[in-house]
């Protein structure tokens, strides 16, 4: 309820709430598993766009603040879970028809989110060259998974898109070493940036083509619609990002 008229209408655009895949996807998803999913959140997001800028923002930060908190309650209890998860498959104590690295992911997603949040409950006073440089190397190394998961769960028939997502894999793989070397010479930050945008841009329309794959049946693979249209949410949320740390970058005296 806090985002009405709050959240700019581009949210519309970005695609990174919620894509117009999204409930199609949802619908899918409950079919193939047969596990509910509650769609009623995401037609909520649909509708953001539709309500108008609010007149008055008084209170807002206060009432921000005490969700956030209550977000961070409950991510530990997450963190806790995705952690015992981790450990238990990679010491063999229990079996996941995910690849194991895919735990390790959703952990490390997690506690980034936590540690974003908890800079802006502590009101934080961020560098913003070293936090480009955070933000890019976590969001490579993100999007380099990505690409490794969706080769590793497409039909081996599909032999264009998988060398098209290990070419993705390898690119974001040396962007995050690129990144990663930012932290001792911020001399390339604007070049690093650019790629990385670039190469996201690329990315997001490869996800695009797949989740569309997916839902029309032409795509033959083991990836749940839900899946596929959460990794294309990620995908435009870096890019979002980018665009903004671009323009800080440059503006940045």
């Amino acid at each position: 309820m806090l985002s009405r008229g709050v959240i700019s209408p581009a949210v519309d655009e970005t695609g990174d709430i919620v894509t117009k895949y999204t409930l199609k996807a949802e619908d899918t998803t409950e079919f193939y598993t047969g596990l509910p999913i509650d769609t009623k959140f995401t037609k909520a997001e649909l509708a953001l766009p539709k309500f108008n800028a609010m007149e008055t923002t008084k209170g807002l930060t206060e009432k921000v603040f005490s969700l956030n908190q209550k977000i961070m309650d409950v991510m530990n209890t997450v963190i806790k879970i995705k952690s015992t998860l981790k450990e238990n498959v990679f010491k063999c104590k229990m079996f996941i028809g995910l690849y194991p690295a895919l735990t390790e992911h959703v952990l490390e997603e997690a506690l980034f989110y936590f540690s974003m949040l908890t800079k802006l409950q502590k009101r934080v006073d961020m560098d913003i060259n070293k936090e480009i440089v955070k933000q890019e190397s976590f969001w490579n190394e993100i999007m380099a998974e990505h690409s490794k998961f969706i080769r590793g769960m497409l039909d081996p028939t599909e032999e264009v898109l998988i060398e098209m997502a290990d070419k993705f894999g390898d690119e974001f793989d040396e962007l995050n070493k690129r990144a990663l070397k930012l932290f001792d010479d911020m001399s390339k930050i604007k070049e690093v940036t650019r790629d990385s945008l670039k190469a996201t841009t690329k990315l997001r329309d490869f996800k695009i083509q797949g989740t569309e794959g997916i839902l029309s049946c032409k795509v033959k693979s083991i990836i749940l619609p839900l899946l596929s249209d959460h990794v294309l949410r990620e995908a435009n949320h870096y890019l979002k990002a980018l665009k903004s740390l671009d323009i800080n970058s440059k503006t940045k005296k």
